[in-house]
């Protein structure tokens, strides 16, 4: 999900703001710089790189979905004149301005509270002769974690993503 909006100082220049946040890996890989401790803005190198996937993997199989949150300033002009003219690219549909030329904010860890009474329930689906599966859209690790917790799948039964 993105947006634009104005950017209140119209710093270096630039007069919009696009915001944006994801599926972590999808919006890291489209990042070239990031926002480090001390609220600078620095090139992404491998190590970094590296470290904020290592940051994702942890989150993921403690259970936790992750979001990357990032940004970038637009250029008077840029993405059309008033920033809203569809210049998608046809292969990825995802609007150029959104695919490259990130800087990423930081990565947010998730966790939706499994109901007390599910991990019961399914076992007792289990004891029933019931396969239950789960369908989600989460990074397969998170998924693994969250399935682990509500008793559909057993530790030994977590294969490599």
């Amino acid at each position: 999900m993105s947006t634009i909006i104005e950017n209140a100082t119209g710093a270096g220049g630039y007069d919009k703001r696009l915001h944006i946040k994801g599926a972590s890996e999808m919006v890291l890989a489209c990042c070239n710089t990031y926002m480090n401790e001390q609220g600078q803005v620095v090139p992404l190198d491998d190590n970094t790189t590296a470290q904020v996937k290592t940051i994702i993997d942890t989150y993921a199989k403690n259970a936790l979905r992750t979001i990357a949150l990032a940004y970038r300033d637009l250029q008077p002009g840029e993405h059309g004149e008033n920033h809203d003219e569809p210049h998608i690219d046809d292969e990825s549909k995802v609007k150029h301005c959104e695919a490259s030329n990130l800087t990423l904010i930081g990565i947010l860890g998730i966790f939706d509270v499994i109901r007390s009474e599910v991990p019961d329930a399914v076992t007792v689906c289990h004891k029933a002769g019931i396969m239950v599966r789960m369908i989600t859209g989460d990074n397969l690790v998170t998924a693994q974690a969250i399935a682990e917790k509500c008793r559909i799948i057993k530790q030994e039964e977590i294969g490599d993503p």
